[in-house]
């Protein structure tokens, strides 16, 4: 049995999270599985500085967000302990909704900025070799 909401593993038996205070489902959805509710994706990582950074700047413009696909990581040592994302479990997907899309991307453009210039540094590492 699984929390919907914060993707929590219970034995058998247990049929409400004690944290989130909701029932609890048989197995959680498949990101393929989620249906459409007029969400953008605005950022896919498996970075977790990255995906705090994100939050981060998501709440400071006041723009409501879901992450869909951490709990995963939570099920794992590695992703609670905060140590980095598990390979198995895939990418932390960000959504707003369609409203809030071009606001997010400003917002998060800060990220982006910080990508590129990695990358850049990358190539150019990679030219100096």
């Amino acid at each position: 049995m699984f929390c919907p909401e914060c993707g929590g593993e219970y034995r058998e038996g247990f049929t409400h999270c004690a944290d989130c205070d909701v029932d609890l489902v048989e197995s959680l959805p498949t990101l393929e599985e989620m249906p459409d509710t007029g969400l953008v994706t605005v950022l896919e990582t498996d970075d977790p500085a990255e995906l705090a950074l994100a939050e981060s700047l998501l709440q400071e413009a006041g723009i409501p967000f879901v992450k869909r696909g951490d709990y995963l990581h939570n099920q794992f040592v590695f992703g609670a302990l905060g140590l980095g994302f598990n390979d198995v479990a895939g990418a932390v997907v960000i959504q707003v909704a369609e409203e809030h899309a071009e606001a997010a991307d400003q917002a998060l453009e800060e990220i982006r900025a910080v990508n590129e210039e990695s990358q850049g540094g990358e190539e150019l590492a990679a030219e100096l070799e």
